[in-house]
């Protein structure tokens, strides 16, 4: 049995880290939560470790899942997106194709009965995806003779593994240390109108380059804390940002010749006992978007169309243009996302969830041109979930979410045609989106 259990956390792993995923994420880019337990309580699970994804949320959470075991998830998640732009050289009114994506996530905890200690791993991913159809004089290719590929869109996925290692200091209090391995991979494709308008400092490495890899690391701090007669956990996790290695195929897209490094984030949690049967698990996690400058660097005003990058007042340089040092990005805020679940053991043998999630879009209203590529507006999430027990050493969880749909209408530098090339007044161009998804897992103890 031992063996067994053995080979199916090495077959696991090894599943989560070749599945191909893009993910369109709930809060900007990031998942609500990672495995179908917390994802079924709102994403909260920072003071709540229920399962082995704990060190996803904060690797202290690992000394109180009891035994060893190990979680496997699958998420399939549907996020129909549309762009509309009201523009006389740039018209669209599009729905991105690829509605529906398979996202694996697996934790595992391995307890060590007798001590203070416990280790274990999680691989979570994040990311974002469009892809258009577009023809001459529509979308990214304007009128005039530009010649540009049948789609438009992006892909982005990022994977981290988190080796972690947990250690109970008293009855109260327990502090955890991840080692994050991350990997990402990017393209583009059908964006040749940057280059030939002039945006680009390399328009041979803006688009259509195939895949692109980069690798980084970084590490992940977490404690967790009980009070009240152990009837309050409070846990905190911290996520410094993870430098990567740049993008080099896409070097005339993204500023600083590619760079792409995942954002620092926070997270204060709490969970509390209510009842003998019921816990209710709250989290507020910061989402340092804006310090990635391919993320939180301004995209093309609005305010005059002679003036696309207000980073560089004037002439652009070759700093100035895309792939530069100040080049534009998507323009994105920080975020700070609040989760809100509550679980009920209805039955010895099932427990059920429900949860709610709510982060403001990082999008501004003057930055939708650029965010057609990754339309991330949803902000209200509702979700469901709960678990059966089949033994007492497996069992099955669901879970469910949705998010509503959410439309940012703002102004872009492409005016319609009866603006007559003046800056526009008002808004001619949309993003929106919608989101729902339906996860299964199977966790085993041993």
């Amino acid at each position: 049995m031992k063996l067994f259990h053995k080979g199916s956390l090495t077959l696991a792993i090894a599943i989560a880290l070749t599945v191909p995923s893009t993910v369109l994420a709930t809060n900007g880019y990031f998942m609500i939560g990672w495995g179908a337990k917390a994802s079924g309580m709102g994403g909260a699970g920072v003071a709540y470790p229920q399962d082995g994804m704990a060190a996803a949320y904060n690797p202290a959470g690992m000394t109180e899942v009891g035994e060893s075991r190990l979680d496997a998830t699958l998420e399939l998640f549907r996020p129909p997106r549309s762009v509309y732009h009201d523009s006389a050289t740039l018209p669209a009114n599009e729905r991105s194709k690829d509605d529906l994506f398979p996202i694996p996530a697996i934790g595992a905890v391995l307890s060590a009965p007798g001590t203070p200690y416990a280790m274990g791993m999680a691989v979570i991913g994040a990311g974002a995806g469009t892809r258009y159809p577009q023809q001459e004089g529509s979308l990214f290719d304007p009128s005039g003779g530009f010649s540009a590929y049948k789609q438009a869109g992006v892909f982005l996925m990022q994977m981290q593994m988190l080796p972690s290692l947990a250690f109970r200091v008293d009855d109260d209090n327990s502090v955890g240390f991840s080692v994050v391995i991350a990997m990402q991979t990017f393209r583009a494709f059908g964006l040749e109108a940057f280059g030939d308008l002039g945006f680009s400092d390399n328009p041979d490495k803006l688009t259509n380059k195939g895949n692109d890899w980069s690798l980084g690391g970084g590490y992940r701090l977490g404690w967790l804390g009980k009070f009240f007669d152990q009837r309050l956990n409070i846990g905190v996790n911290y996520a410094p940002e993870v430098k990567m290695q740049r993008f080099n195929k896409y070097s005339g897209l993204f500023p600083r010749r590619g760079e792409f490094d995942i954002p620092e984030n926070y997270t204060l949690g709490f969970a509390f006992k209510a009842t003998p049967k019921s816990t209710i698990a709250f989290d507020i996690q910061r989402i340092n978007y804006s310090k990635i400058p391919g993320i939180g660097n301004p995209g093309p005003s609005a305010a005059d169309p002679n003036e696309f990058n207000t980073a560089c007042p004037g002439v652009d340089g070759p700093a100035c243009k895309m792939g530069g040092e100040k080049g534009m990005g998507f323009g994105w805020h920080d975020q700070t996302a609040y989760k809100l679940g509550m679980d009920y053991k209805y039955r010895k043998d099932l427990t059920l969830r429900a949860g709610i999630n709510y982060g403001k879009t990082p999008i501004q209203p003057d930055q939708v041109l650029f965010n057609f590529l990754a339309p991330a507006t949803v902000e209200k999430h509702v979700t469901f979930g709960a678990t059966w027990a089949q033994d007492k050493d497996t069992d099955i969880t669901v879970g469910f979410m949705h998010a509503f749909q959410k439309t940012i209408s703002g102004p872009t530098p492409f005016p319609p045609a009866a603006a007559g090339g003046a800056p526009v007044a008002g808004s001619n161009a949309s993003i929106s989106m919608s989101q729902t998804s339906l996860s299964i897992a199977y966790g085993l103890k041993f």
